[in-house]
């Protein structure tokens, strides 16, 4: 084989091995059960809760880079673990702001929510995949600057922040209708076809019909979706209901409801820091293949049940 010929075939393995090479560098899922407040973000006499937000959001924007809005060329833009990580990690913070706008930071005399949880609601909910005009990325800064605005005006006094327990149970109940729709997905994401009746399957939507359908074992991408998205999710609302932890502190104590609390953070905890660079989904029943998804949704369900307890515990 003449040189030029070697050449045309060292040139593209070579090029694949350094695409390879870049995305493994690129690749990171950051799952720290005890990530620490960034002390750009920390502020004395604010909330733990709303310190560990922007924490979370800067360490995937800033530090861990966002994959979701990727161009192709960007070997981790074709990252199913990552981008679905992010992204569930954008909407559940997305999601908790916009509780802590509507229950916690709002003026209960004039109606009115705070103008900077309001703002930080509205940039978070940004579309994740967007590359330009604005920015995804540009769009969550925004968020996190309005949620530090928010912290040092509570700090100052000029701010609402209401430690109720009837608040606390109100963003709990919120926070559980979302993981029970994400518990929703997985099951049918696990469940085949044979798991339902002829009556049962004439129920479902065309839509859920085609997730039973979708695929199974190691090369079913949609469960990998599902799995990391919902990984994201647990993941984000540990951080941030551990932290709620501390500024509720006083609160639990007055309901007796300590140890309840640390039970969930536990359940929620577990499941969140689950993870499989390849995700399994293989018969409830497979001896050979496992079901990953099947093993989350256990400690989704779990964290379901014990938030409930906590919801009723705190509305006595």
């Amino acid at each position: 084989m003449s040189l030029p010929k070697k050449a045309l075939i060292a040139v593209p393995v070579l090029a694949v091995a350094v695409y390879m090479l870049v995305f493994f560098i690129q690749y990171r899922i950051d799952d720290n059960a005890d990530l620490a407040p960034n002390p750009d973000y920390a502020v004395e006499g604010g909330s733990r809760a709303v310190t560990m937000a922007a924490t979370l959001m800067d360490l995937e924007i800033n530090k861990t880079g966002w994959a979701p809005n990727k161009l192709w060329v960007w070997p981790v833009a074709h990252s199913l673990n990552m981008t679905a990580y992010q992204k569930g990690i954008q909407y559940a913070v997305a999601r908790w702001v916009n509780e802590m706008s509507d229950i916690v930071g709002r003026d209960r005399s004039s109606g009115e929510a705070d103008s900077d949880l309001v703002v930080a609601k509205g940039k978070f909910s940004y579309d994740p995949t967007a590359f330009i005009l604005p920015s995804a990325v540009s769009q969550y800064r925004e968020g996190i600057a309005a949620l530090t605005r928010y912290n040092r005006r509570l700090a100052e006094g000029q701010a609402r922040y209401e430690r109720l327990a009837s608040s606390l149970a109100d963003i709990l109940s919120k926070i559980d209708k979302d993981l029970g729709s994400q518990s929703a997905t997985l099951e049918l994401t696990v469940l085949g076809p044979d798991d339902f009746s002829d009556e049962e399957l004439a129920l479902l939507s065309d839509g859920q019909r085609t997730a039973l359908s979708s695929g199974g074992g190691y090369f079913d991408p949609r469960a990998t979706e599902v799995y990391f998205a919902t990984k994201g999710r647990m993941y984000t609302y540990y951080v941030l209901l551990e932290a709620m932890g501390e500024d509720f502190h006083d609160v639990l104590v007055a309901k007796g409801a300590t140890e309840h609390w640390a039970k969930m953070l536990v359940s929620l905890r577990s499941g969140a820091l689950l993870y499989k660079f390849f995700v399994a989904n293989g018969s409830t029943n497979s001896y050979v293949i496992p079901s990953d998804l099947a093993r989350q949704g256990f400690f989704l369900l779990r964290t379901d049940k014990q938030i409930q307890e906590l919801i009723d515990i705190l509305n006595r």
